[in-house]
């Protein structure tokens, strides 16, 4: 379920792959904010993507830029109107 905060996921750590993406289903009937942040360290991030899942629907949220360390955080678009979402991380290492 979202909150009025955003709210991270476990991290993942991606240095080894070429490939990732977050898929987010919206299970409700409120809007989500999902948001990619990356860092160096596991500890310090920033804002890489921010979309908007509409309720019922679904995003697949793609980072732009490269860190080590990628995790997604969400939270409700609209005040005090938690919905519930499904997130999948999916990657690939092409060798």
């Amino acid at each position: 379920m979202t909150t009025d905060d955003f709210v991270a996921l476990p991290a993942q750590d991606t240095a080894n792959k070429s490939v990732y993406s977050y898929s987010v289903v919206n299970k409700g009937s409120e809007p989500v904010v999902a948001q990619v942040e990356i860092g160096p360290n596991g500890e310090d991030y920033l804002v890489d993507v921010e979309e908007i899942v509409p309720d019922g629907g679904m995003a697949v949220v793609v980072p732009v830029k490269f860190q080590r360390y990628t995790r997604l955080l969400v939270k409700s678009l609209i005040e005090g109107r938690p919905t519930e979402v499904k997130v999948y991380f999916q990657s690939q290492r092409v060798t």
